[in-house]
């Protein structure tokens, strides 16, 4: 029988570089009965999941059969479905869009870092197309803390997919093999890249910039006829100044982690029932990391936020 590996994120434990480590090392994969089904140029089928959630089962259906049809094909042994979406979705869909015949032993993995973490990195990525204003709270405050809750993302998945193992990875450096989510994954499948000399590349695959790039590109997500992700994707981020600092104290991050707490010692007993604790939070008994804050003031954001227009409409102009 042969495997399906379906991993389902979640955002921001890694996925890109993942994705980006099966793109290049396709031929290696495949050497060793391994097929990531790379998606077009991209690594992962979040289109697939952006239809699962809106619930357009035709689209997700016509994505489905183009798996099936790979996989028919294909005399891997092994199979890799990946997306960093796929936890905001019903796992049913998913069953339903793919609509596979052929019967696999499958497994399930989910990459999940503490929620204070997470939901401090969803809103960071939020800010990155203008979608929520600075400050932690405002993202609280308009999308919620649902994607923290992993015990109802993990019952979901069991109750969707049965027969399948799931396996609940930590993403935390300690817990992963040599501290890195490419070198973990692929040792799941089975794979010593190290020993076969395929490692993963050193550059960061999906970097954070700064406070104040991600609060100018405010302005640039209220300029009309302007894409934002466009633009933000077509920026050099990985040569600018990164992200420091956290979002919210200790104090704050504490509160947070409370929310979670019955539904986090409910996985622990499942998963590490050895453990003290579902994720270490010693670093939250020290000092207050910086907050992040913006430096520009609102003088500034409206000097800066004319001259992006006036930049729009002479380009628009002469095209």
């Amino acid at each position: 029988m042969r495997k399906l590996w379906i991993h389902i994120g979640t955002p921001k434990t890694g996925s890109t570089a993942l994705q980006r480590y099966a793109r290049a090392r396709q031929p290696y994969l495949a050497s060793k009965g391994v097929d990531f089904l790379v998606r077009g140029r991209r690594g992962s089928y979040n289109d697939l999941a952006v239809h699962l959630r809106r619930e357009k089962r035709r689209a997700a259906a016509e994505v489905g059969a183009d798996i099936r049809r790979r996989i028919a094909e294909s005399e891997a042994k092994t199979f890799v479905l990946t997306s960093e979406m796929f936890t905001g979705g019903d796992p049913a869909l998913l069953r339903e869009a793919l609509a596979l015949e052929e019967p696999f032993e499958t497994r399930i993995v989910g990459y999940f870092r503490r929620q204070d973490r997470y939901l401090e990195s969803a809103y960071k990525q939020k800010m990155k197309t203008g979608k929520v204003q600075p400050g932690f709270q405002n993202y609280i405050d308009k999308f919620g803390t649902a994607g923290g809750e992993y015990d109802r993302i993990v019952k979901g998945w069991i109750d969707g997919w049965p027969e399948a193992l799931f396996l609940f990875r930590r993403f935390e450096p300690q817990a992963l093999a040599r501290g890195d989510v490419v070198h973990d994954f692929m040792g799941l499948l089975g794979l010593d890249i190290e020993a076969d000399g395929k490692p993963p590349s050193d550059e960061i695959a999906n970097p954070t910039p700064s406070i104040d790039l991600l609060d100018l590109m405010q302005l640039v997500a209220r300029m009309p006829n302007v894409d934002a992700r466009k633009v933000f994707r077509a920026m050099p981020v990985g040569e600018l100044p990164r992200f420091h600092g956290r979002a919210m104290n200790n104090a704050s991050a504490r509160a947070l982690l409370a929310r979670f707490e019955d539904g986090n010692e409910a996985l622990r007993r499942r998963f590490f029932p050895d453990d003290p604790q579902l994720f270490a939070t010693d670093d939250l008994d020290g000092p207050d990391e910086t907050i992040a804050t913006p430096a520009f003031s609102d003088d500034q954001r409206r000097i800066i936020q004319a001259l992006l227009t006036a930049v729009a409409e002479t380009a628009a102009a002469k095209g």
